[in-house]
């Protein structure tokens, strides 16, 4: 886990924030340099990073982000859970140690995650998937699902979608 200042964190945000009023590609690429320098994996390059996403600094290592990616504003992005520490309290659980959990995250190529969505600690994002708007996001997501809800529900396949909308479609990269 790389250690990332606090002011260095400022500074990175109020650039991609600013930059996305005038340029958002230029956003996108400043988020990529930024999150990649604190630890997150890009496997190929984001088509587009909103800089009104969210997301949980516990540990950006444990974040993954596929090729041509988009996310939407106001996604929030949760690596971690410490619920269970703040309730055992009201059952007097020992804890010798905080009672809490960390998971990483990882959206596959081509996919897109629509605004307000809640990615839960441990989910995957499976290639070419579509998440709705407001979708909370939890375990996997197979290839090609499009999820909606909360909690978020596979109602149908990309492929699909594109046959029913009379998209032509040529092969898979």
């Amino acid at each position: 886990m790389a250690k990332v200042s606090k002011i260095e964190k400022a500074i990175a945000f109020t650039l991609i924030r600013l930059t996305s009023y005038i340029r958002p590609r230029w956003s996108t690429a400043l988020s990529i340099f930024f999150y990649g320098r604190w630890g997150m994996r890009f496997n190929g390059r984001p088509n587009y990073l909103s800089s009104k996403i969210w997301i949980d600094g516990t540990d950006y290592s444990l974040i993954e982000i596929g090729n041509e990616v988009t996310m939407s504003s106001f996604i929030r992005v949760l690596t971690h859970d410490w619920a269970l520490h703040t309730v055992a309290k009201g059952f007097d659980v020992k804890q010798d140690a905080p009672l809490g959990r960390i998971k990483g995250i990882s959206i596959g190529d081509y996919s897109f995650v629509g605004t307000g969505t809640i990615l839960m600690p441990g989910c995957r994002i499976g290639r070419c998937c579509i998440i709705g708007a407001g979708t909370v996001v939890r375990g996997e997501v197979p290839d090609y699902k499009i999820l909606i809800g909360s909690p978020g529900q596979i109602v149908g396949d990309v492929r699909d979608y594109f046959q029913k909308t009379g998209i032509t479609v040529a092969a898979e990269k």
